[in-house]
């Protein structure tokens, strides 16, 4: 992974502006031309994100449900279901420390058969580079197609976010401290008082960007968009991804 993550920061690279996605509005893919949907047998399941040509960005859990024969991958189209063009899986790739209880190093790779004809709705996304520190209440932006809200319908159009990041102590002595937070490879966005916009159930995989660049994945939470339960995201800056 580290070996393509230094590739993937090329000139090719675009650096973007700085989970449906609940509480989230309305976005253009040329937006976000890194937005990847994961399906499986067609069905939207996650997201994902363009770091090559030939190489996506996901979360381990979102590639472990499925055989890579089955998954495909659209890009280029704000909606869900059509447009943009579809790409065949050709293997996938979870991190080898991959802890499936805690989702430690929640993280993996999808490798397409075919590459990507770049344009400006399908574009690659730099990546954080190691060991970069993270403050808190720095701006970011979360997309997908995920839950509207809890319990409730999917997006078909694509939606995003702008949320802050929060800082770990709080973070570890949120309604989240009923499962275990590693700060290493983990961090965590939203709010930790009241509702805010939130990644949801279908938004898993999908990136997270701040200044430019993809500092995490969307990997978990309790509910969506809940006080006191801010979303838990992949750290792309620890050194072991």
């Amino acid at each position: 992974l580290q070996k393509l993550i230094a590739h993937s920061t090329n000139a090719n690279a675009r650096r973007g502006s700085t989970r449906r996605i609940v509480s989230g509005v309305n976005t253009s893919i040329a937006a976000v031309p890194w937005q990847v949907s994961l399906r499986e047998k067609t069905y939207p399941i996650c997201g994902g994100s363009v770091i090559t040509s030939v190489w996506l960005l996901s979360a381990a859990h979102c590639l472990l449900r499925s055989k890579a024969s089955e998954l495909s991958v659209r890009l280029g189209s704000s909606w869900k279901t059509h447009g943009g063009e579809m790409y065949d899986v050709k293997e996938t790739y979870v991190h080898p420390q991959y802890v499936r209880n805690s989702k430690v190093n929640d993280v993996g790779l999808i490798e397409l058969y075919s590459p990507l004809r770049f344009s400006a709705r399908v574009l690659p996304i730099g990546i954080v580079a190691k060991e970069t520190r993270l403050p808190a209440n720095q701006a970011a932006i979360v997309s997908g197609w995920g839950k509207l809200r809890e319990g409730g319908p999917s997006a078909t159009f694509l939606q995003s976010s702008t949320i802050k990041t929060i800082a770990m102590k709080l973070c570890r002595h949120s309604g989240l401290d009923r499962n275990p937070i590693d700060p290493t490879s983990m961090f965590c966005a939203g709010s930790f008082s009241q509702p805010s916009p939130d990644a949801c159930q279908g938004d898993s995989g999908g990136p997270i960007v701040s200044e430019g660049v993809l500092i995490g994945v969307v990997s978990w939470g309790l509910g969506c968009a809940r006080g006191n339960f801010p979303g838990v995201y992949t750290r792309l800056s620890n050194p072991v991804i």
